[in-house]
């Protein structure tokens, strides 16, 4: 890790986007560095649609907030007047709405009258489509943050984390793994620490 990425923890949001936009060689480690910032809030948000969409488990759905969440950094323009983090979660946001949307939208028509259509014609207007190359490269992304989760944090802190991320409490997760919420907090420090190197 170099020097720049280092400082990216003390960078505004508005600068790390720039980096992102920027395509340069910082843009990942600026998108994951956004990523640890925010992950939190988008974690809040996912547990408020944890069951939006059939078929649909959470990290399905923490995926979908990541893939709106970097449209976002795509997309973000600091001239509109709206911060970055009420713009992103707005994004995120309207990503489960449109999952959401959509499954309903399935359960509605009866099977036996759903035609297939030129695949030209699916594209469905809305400020979360992404192309298929950015939907690869976030499931690129996440595949390696799971690698580093999977590779860097103890089993304790895996289980925090997994909770954390469903939108349970500090004392919910305490008390679904028999410990204190103190240790709750400092699984979530260590986790914070080990996942922003």
């Amino acid at each position: 890790m170099n020097e720049a990425s280092c400082s990216f923890e003390k960078c505004t949001d508005a600068v790390l986007v720039g980096f992102i936009k920027s395509g340069g060689t910082l843009a990942n480690e600026a998108f994951e560095s956004l990523c640890v910032r925010y992950i939190g809030l988008i974690a809040s948000i996912a547990s408020k649609f944890r069951n939006c969409a059939d078929g649909y488990e959470h990290s399905d759905i923490m995926q979908e907030g990541l893939i709106g969440f970097m449209f976002a950094c795509r997309t973000f323009d600091a001239s509109g007047g709206m911060s970055f983090k009420n713009y992103a979660m707005l994004c995120v946001e309207n990503r489960f709405r449109t999952i959401s949307r959509l499954s309903k939208a399935k359960f509605r028509v009866p099977e036996s009258n759903i035609e297939p259509i030129d695949d030209s014609l699916n594209a469905v207007e809305d400020i979360t489509v992404m192309t298929m190359q950015e939907t690869l490269e976030i499931k690129e992304f996440l595949n390696s943050v799971y690698t580093k989760i999977d590779g860097t944090l103890s089993s304790l802190e895996k289980s925090v984390l997994a909770l954390h991320l469903s939108g349970y409490s500090y004392k919910e997760s305490a008390e679904k793994l028999a410990i204190t919420q103190k240790a709750v907090d400092n699984a979530l420090y260590r986790i914070r620490k080990k996942l922003s190197k």
